[in-house]
């Protein structure tokens, strides 16, 4: 009896610390965020720049007055401010070259003086073509999964075994999830590179394999016949696929949780910025459910 008096106690008082708790984070300086990319889409490509937020959040202080360039050691391409501060735009549209190195610049100056940084990545090859999607219900083991939609994609895959691939739904022009890199799809073919993907040799070695699965208990995933289903498939460098599974893992603001380093980040100089600049090029595929 006395053992059941004194669990009660210890109970109540534990459910009885209602008032809520501030962490004492002790932020340092906050760091130079930097967001850009080049695609070879022929369009005004884009470079962000803010400031990092606080641990508990606010308003993102974006970075105006910088100067911005990109060059792949023979054109140099300029960035403007757009009317949305910290928003860079190339001053021309134009669309990157696979196999081509781009090297990024930035110049401003604030309260320390000047401040430059810069990064690199080269875009890697694409396949030719997507030649076909499907939209069919998922198959795992020879069994249906309820409820559940896979898109199989059929191409061409490059000869590389450490391509990088990233896969983006859309249903009717709208993101599956909206447009966040943690609702994209990441997957490498190894093995299987060089040979068809979703092809008789690859099915006959290890079955037919979707790339994307749309929940149809989720409203925002929800396919209906007559719907256009879109898949953009972009081949990325390594350095871009760890950074945004990285993120994936490191979201919320809870201190208890997540990995216990910064994510990384290929921005230079080392310790003075976060993000990520990157080279990538895109392949489409649409077809009526």
């Amino acid at each position: 009896m006395k053992k059941t008096i004194i669990i009660l106690s210890i109970i109540i008082g534990l459910t009885a610390c209602t008032e809520k708790m501030q962490i004492d984070t002790q932020e340092g300086a906050r760091l130079v965020g930097i967001s850009g990319s080049i695609t070879d889409e022929y369009k005004h490509q884009e470079v962000i720049l803010s400031l990092t937020e606080p641990f508990y959040g606010g308003n993102p202080e974006m970075i105006s007055d910088a100067t911005v360039f990109v060059t792949d050691g023979a054109d140099t391409i300029w960035f403007e401010e757009s009317e949305e501060p910290g928003y860079y735009l190339s001053v021309n549209e134009f669309a990157g070259q696979p196999e081509h190195t781009y090297h990024l610049s930035i110049d401003f100056a604030d309260e320390n003086g000047h401040q430059h940084f810069y990064a690199d990545s080269k875009m890697n090859i694409n396949v030719e073509q997507i030649d076909s999607i499907k939209v069919k219900p998922w198959v795992f083991n020879s069994l249906e999964v309820d409820n559940y939609l896979g898109i199989y994609p059929y191409f061409q895959t490059t000869d590389d075994p450490k391509t990088y691939y990233m896969a983006r739904i859309e249903i009717n022009g709208e993101d599956v999830g909206g447009d966040t890199l943690t609702k994209c799809e990441l997957f490498e073919t190894m093995g299987y590179a060089g040979i068809y993907f979703n092809g008789p040799l690859m099915v006959m070695i290890g079955g037919e394999f979707p790339i994307y699965g749309l929940n149809q208990r989720d409203s925002l995933q929800v396919v209906h016949h007559g719907d256009t289903v879109t898949m953009d498939l972009w081949s990325i460098p390594g350095f871009y696929a760890h950074y945004i599974a990285e993120i994936a893992t490191s979201t919320g603001t809870n201190p208890m949780m997540g990995t216990p380093s910064n994510v990384r980040t290929n921005i230079y100089p080392e310790g003075k910025a976060v993000g990520c600049f990157h080279a990538s090029s895109l392949r489409q595929c649409s077809v009526i459910y």
